[in-house]
């Protein structure tokens, strides 16, 4: 099967199986007596790229921006190689402009330097590394740069943590979340050292999704699950219906917060390739000034 094809059997089944799914977009959820319509403070958020996906973090991070006006503002971080430049950095801070949202950004340590990559790139690591590079940090919600945001995140940030270590989305009904969006304990996780934890299990271990797989597994017995909305992915297919309830699946239609083009198939690649829902990448892309 060449590639092509590859795709487009996929572009129909997900065209089929998610048609006029997204009925309409920035909803308020259903708001209970503990969760505020608005929040007077800030909201951390990180974002890690590499040079090269720094384009990419803009649109997530204008998709934010862009869902949450008038509601909430944000404290964001981004992890970011030392060879970004200046212009490319301001690129980002250009998608806070005219808002109370500050952007400030962090330099990746060398502690994940021997860990294993299975062929990615130490990337991958910048999200393990929040919690000694934001010392000061208890809590703080991490995102991939190939999601879009379609809500605020003032309900995902008022969830009680208690002493679980993050919260995600189960990919599957074993209960493996896929760390593409994640709420992070910075605060328990130091307490109990994890950290330096992550450092020796990534030099050891040959985890097929090195990052992920780490989460999950060092993490076993304390992970919070979040709903369906915080983490759409189309790419799921069926296995969405496995593993979620009814209640969730129908709310996404309205409340959607995270969607995540998580294949290989992303909404910037040559409209032959591009995944369904693409259109709601493009809406935000073209306002950054960068596509």
């Amino acid at each position: 099967m060449t590639a092509f094809n590859r795709t487009r059997r996929r572009q129909i089944r997900d065209n089929l199986m998610f048609f006029d799914f997204i009925k309409q977009i920035n909803v308020p959820p259903v708001v209970l007596p503990s969760t505020p319509m608005k929040s007077k403070k800030k909201i951390n958020i990180a974002f890690c790229s590499n040079k090269q996906g720094i384009n990419l973090a803009a649109v997530s991070i204008k998709s934010l921006i862009n869902v949450s006006r008038d509601k909430c503002d944000y404290n964001i971080y981004c992890v970011i190689d030392s060879d970004v430049t200046k212009d490319e950095r301001q690129s980002l801070l250009n998608q806070i402009k005219g808002t109370k949202s500050t952007m400030k950004f962090l330099t990746p340590n060398k502690d994940f330097d021997k860990s294993y990559l299975a062929g990615w790139t130490k990337a991958i690591y910048y999200r393990t590394m929040l919690p000694k590079l934001l010392p000061n940090v208890d809590k703080i919600i991490y995102a991939d740069i190939d999601v879009i945001f379609c809500n605020d995140l003032i309900e995902a940030f008022n969830f009680d943590m208690g002493n679980n270590y993050i919260a995600g989305v189960k990919t599957f009904d074993n209960g493996y979340i896929n760390s593409g969006f994640l709420i992070m304990n910075l605060k328990q996780i130091r307490k109990d050292k994890l950290y330096d934890k992550w450092i020796k299990i990534s030099q050891r271990e040959r985890y097929p999704n090195p990052d992920q797989d780490l989460l999950n597994y060092s993490c076993q017995g304390r992970i919070l699950y979040l709903p369906l909305k915080y983490n759409f992915q189309p790419m799921d297919g069926a296995n969405i219906y496995k593993g979620h309830s009814h209640a969730e699946i129908s709310d996404i239609q309205y409340h959607l917060v995270v969607l995540h083009f998580s294949n290989w198939m992303k909404p910037w690649h040559d409209k032959k390739k591009r995944p369904i829902f693409s259109d709601l990448w493009w809406k935000h892309a073209k306002e950054t000034g960068l596509w």
